[in-house]
């Protein structure tokens, strides 16, 4: 999760910079298996990390899974409300810089980055995206 938080914080950092494409977008947005390492060297070989694909769940439901009660469904936890909002802010992002759209790309980029402030602080994590665990 710390390092998905990473990519979401170097994404936002790279769409301040009216960057739209390359690293920050691949890291956060990962859509194939990494088979060789990644611009910061991550070689496992995970697919889209946070909220995953639809075909495989990311480790952000998984986490926050993880609070039910044994045999108990999952789905009126708190932390699972705040992943599935959570997971809904990430296509305005890829979808602005697909068009190539700055200001809707960083406008939804603040949008996620509050979702995602919500879901860390419901799963014990801390909220601030500049604590320095995201560093």
């Amino acid at each position: 999760i710390t390092a998905d938080v990473k990519d979401f914080i170097a994404l936002g950092e790279a769409i301040d910079n009216g960057v739209l494409e390359g690293n920050a977008w691949v890291n956060f947005f990962i859509q194939y298996q990494r088979r060789e390492p990644d611009s910061v060297g991550r070689t496992y070989a995970a697919l889209a990390d946070l909220v995953g694909t639809k075909e495989v769940s990311g480790c952000g439901i998984l986490l926050a899974s993880s609070f039910a009660k044994p045999g108990k469904p999952s789905d009126g936890l708190p932390s699972v409300k705040k992943y599935n909002a959570m997971a809904k802010t990430f296509d305005p992002i890829k979808s602005a810089g697909t068009k190539g759209d700055t200001k809707k790309a960083k406008a939804a980029w603040t949008n996620a980055s509050g979702a995602l402030s919500e879901f860390l602080e419901e799963v014990g994590l801390p909220a601030s995206l500049k604590d320095p665990l995201y560093n």
